[in-house]
């Protein structure tokens, strides 16, 4: 019952793992923790990247050496999703979820204490990829309204490039190595699998359905994940003035400094959105985080982005395979496709915004107007 013995474990091979009765055990922890004072900030990252966002933002986090404490892809979030997703034929009510999710993210920050630093008082959960998306991201919303939320993505073909890649380096079926029984792997969920497998399918729609059917079976799966996410988003702004979800919406195409929305002119502004984004999560915008960091933050975006373009190289899709998958986002109808952009991106400026000041009055099969390119601080 003594909090302060949790840590994480030193060595590799010494898990002794405990089983417990799940809903029984988390509402005596989540007593626990709701007697207790913390000035810790927690922050969650919801991806539609397949795992490129946040496996970025998480590396970055770590290597600007800001004090900010990560937990990525934590594998009971994703055991979590499943019971989720059997929500109707199992025991367990809303008010129970809210109750596990509630005190195992409170344990998984106390046990990384040690390593939060004085300034931030930070810990960053990457949601277990964007197939847990759907499942995973209303709930945590409603359980940690006002902590912090971004939300990373990036295109469709974007995503099934990384897919494909992700599929090709470790196989369909996924297999810890006994030698790599660190906790760090051990706890957390591969992105293989957490990216690339829908586990909260869409709701029927003939026309996706025959457009899905026209791609390979792995692409269609990664697309029905991507797609399953960003409608999961979608739904929760349509709905924000009554669940409070207002996240730092962060747009990996500028993180990766290709060209769109906010640098159609050929400008690099991939710098720019970091300190944004790093501004956010870190909870430092009022004051300037120091030239160390930052230049610890580009350096380690740069090695990033140069390893994941390396990746994908060999999956990148032909303009044929592009019109399949576009054609199937399309059938969405609700989707931005392409080059275009999703509600309240955060646009890469000094005096940046969570809300855009007007919507995109475009339609959503033609390029957005000039003056809807431009959105202003509110």
């Amino acid at each position: 019952e003594n909090l302060e013995d949790v840590s994480t474990p030193a060595k590799p091979g010494l898990f002794r793992r405990v089983r417990v009765p799940l809903v029984a055990f988390c509402e005596k922890l989540a007593k626990a923790f709701e007697g207790q004072m913390t000035s810790t900030t927690l922050c969650f990252v919801a991806d539609a990247s397949c795992g490129l966002g946040s496996e970025i933002l998480t590396n970055v986090v770590k290597d600007c050496g800001h004090g900010v404490a990560t937990i990525s892809n934590p594998c009971w979030m994703t055991a979590l999703s499943l019971l989720l997703s059997k929500k109707h034929t199992c025991s367990i009510t809303p008010e129970q979820f809210e109750r596990i999710a509630f005190s195992l993210c409170r344990l998984e920050a106390h046990r990384v204490r040690s390593s939060i630093g004085k300034t931030s008082r930070t810990v960053v959960f990457t949601l277990p990829g964007q197939a847990c998306t759907p499942l995973l991201l209303p709930l945590v919303q409603k359980v940690f309204v006002h902590e912090r939320h971004v939300f990373v993505y990036d295109g469709c073909c974007h995503s099934v490039e990384m897919g494909l890649a992700l599929r090709k380096k470790y196989g369909s079926s996924y297999r810890q190595k006994p030698e790599k029984e660190e906790w760090e792997c051990v706890s957390a969920t591969p992105q293989v699998i957490s990216a690339t497998f829908p586990m909260a399918p869409l709701k029927h729609n003939k026309e996706l359905t025959e457009t899905l059917s026209k791609l390979k079976g792995d692409q269609a799966s990664i697309v029905e994940a991507w797609m399953a996410s960003v409608d999961t988003f979608l739904d929760m702004k349509a709905k924000e003035k009554k669940n409070f979800y207002t996240p730092f919406v962060c747009r990996m195409g500028f993180l990766m400094a290709r060209s769109g929305i906010g640098n159609g002119d050929g400008t690099d502004k991939s710098g720019l959105a970091l300190k944004n984004v790093l501004q956010y999560i870190t909870g430092s915008r009022s004051r300037a985080l120091s030239e160390e960091v930052i230049n610890k933050a580009l350096k380690s975006l740069k090695e990033n982005r140069i390893k994941s373009e390396e990746a994908v190289k060999e999956f990148k899709l032909d303009n044929p395979g592009k019109i399949l998958i576009e054609k199937c986002v399309f059938a969405h109808k609700g989707i931005l496709i392409g080059e275009k952009t999703l509600i309240d991106t955060v646009q890469p400026k000094d005096d940046w915004s969570l809300k855009a000041a007007k919507k995109l009055k475009s339609c959503l099969c033609c390029a957005p107007g000039e003056e809807d390119e431009e959105d202003e601080d509110e």
